[in-house]
């Protein structure tokens, strides 16, 4: 793997399987939301012109990421939001 690779997909026999990384928690969060909508299209060529702002809620990170990943998803579906960048503020 490259020391600077955001995220890579790995092996699965059925599911997309990415790991992300980062030199923060909240960058390794931002990278898997990216790897998310990269498996739909090439993120590099989707323009941000609408700007959401999420809150998610967890008891922990493990679940706060399952959350974050969801409502990216559940925004895609029902709001058809494609997003190609990622800014998390905080993780409290």
């Amino acid at each position: 793997m490259d020391k600077r690779a955001k995220f890579e997909f790995l092996e699965h026999t059925a599911d997309v399987y990415i790991a992300s990384y980062g030199t923060t928690v909240e960058e390794a969060f931002e990278n898997a939301a990216t790897a998310l909508f990269e498996v739909m299209t090439d993120t590099k060529k989707v323009k941000p012109i609408i700007e959401d702002i999420i809150i998610v809620e967890a008891k922990d990170e493990l679940e706060l990421l399952y959350n974050w990943l969801e409502i990216l998803i559940v925004n895609f579906e029902t709001k058809n939001r494609l997003y190609s960048k990622f800014n998390i503020l905080a993780l409290n």
